[in-house]
């Protein structure tokens, strides 16, 4: 399911990591969580500098993610469970694209831990997003409904009680599981091994050179890759090409962060369009991919209840919303890719940079 930088609606499910709601008593409204510190408090690298500077500052700013959002999460705060989601993801979008640049084994295992940690958040994340989703879904089919017809639309929830029981439990189980995560000795080798590689990283002899020198290839890698699978891209193609497409786009809107102010005042300029165009299209493949776990739980619901024809008809209508979303997420990626793939977006992307201090 899609989880992106920006903060998400929350589940109104009766679990957390820390403590599950007793029963019958109302849940209380999240408290506002502070904001985690962003890359940008970091000094910042010059194209002159050594590129082992840019790799030492993007373990930084992964150390200081991760560092504010772990209260969050032991306090089962579920922006918390965001923010350090995003903070795995991002870190391991950054390890890809600077691998050439690090010690292969130490990288290589990093990135398995920070995969099982980002899996384990997710089976919490997830199950709040699908449960939000659904719940808008037939919020909006009800208003619908009442808005073409004088008789009032029945309560679709009632029917899909059991999903949304279903969904309860399944947070539960994933949030002890978290909870337990956390507090084991393999969750905190993990953060161990960051804050070593911060004092200590392991790195190739390539990042004696400058960042002015080695950067630009690696943004022109995470490019290539993007637009190898988003040219050849067909509206009708499988699901699974669109969450491809999706992956890569993040990637490359991870690495322009990373890599463009370090290139110089003109370049982060330049590429500030590029970052907006790529998460745009992350987010869009996002509502697709959401659409489609949707559609898949409530087909697996209807499948194990086929003959409860009411429950039927609510589910087909459910169905066809989240197929339209998906639709509409692939008409619109197509006019996003339209403008990322633009001379004027990719000016940034050059085979080599001056120094723009």
């Amino acid at each position: 399911m899609s989880d992106n930088d920006k903060p998400l609606p929350q589940s109104s499910g009766s679990e957390n990591v820390a403590v599950a709601q007793e029963p019958g008593k109302p849940e209380e409204p999240p408290k506002p969580s502070p904001s985690v510190p962003a890359l940008t408090t970091l000094p910042r690298v010059k194209p002159s500098q050594p590129v082992v500077t840019l790799v030492e500052t993007a373990l930084k700013g992964a150390l200081t993610r991760l560092q504010a959002a772990d209260p969050e999460v032991r306090k089962g705060q579920p922006e918390g469970i965001h923010h350090l989601r995003t903070a795995m993801r991002r870190l391991r979008s950054e390890l890809q694209t600077l691998e050439d640049l690090l010690d292969h084994d130490w990288c290589t295992h990093l990135e398995e831990e920070l995969k099982w940690l980002s899996r384990m958040l997710g089976d919490v994340r997830d199950v709040d997003i699908l449960s939000q989703r659904l719940r808008t879904a037939i919020t909006e089919c009800s208003e619908a409904h009442n808005e073409q017809t004088d008789v009032a639309c029945p309560d679709h929830t009632d029917r899909l009680e059991g999903l949304f029981d279903d969904f309860q439990r399944r947070h539960a189980v994933n949030s002890t599981a978290l909870r337990e995560a956390m507090e084991g000795e393999r969750y905190a080798k993990l953060i161990k091994a960051i804050e070593e590689s911060v004092k200590r990283p392991a790195l190739s002899e390539t990042t004696c050179q400058p960042c002015r020198k080695v950067l630009p290839t690696l943004a022109a890698g995470t490019w290539r890759r993007l637009k190898k699978k988003a040219r050849d891209l067909k509206l009708d193609d499988p699901d699974t090409a669109f969450h491809e497409v999706r992956k890569r786009a993040k990637r490359a809107r991870y690495s322009a962060e990373l890599i463009a102010p370090a290139l110089g005042r003109r370049t982060r300029k330049q590429a500030r369009r590029f970052i907006r165009l790529s998460t745009r299209i992350q987010d869009v493949l996002g509502e697709h991919q959401d659409a489609i776990v949707a559609a898949g739980e409530l087909e697996r619901y209807l499948a194990e209840r086929s003959d409860d024809r009411a429950l039927s008809l609510v589910t087909h209508t459910l169905l066809e919303g989240q197929r339209r979303a998906m639709r509409r997420s692939r008409e619109k990626f197509f006019d996003i890719w339209r403008k990322l793939d633009r001379k004027k977006t990719l000016r940034w992307i050059k085979p080599r940079q001056k120094t723009h201090l």
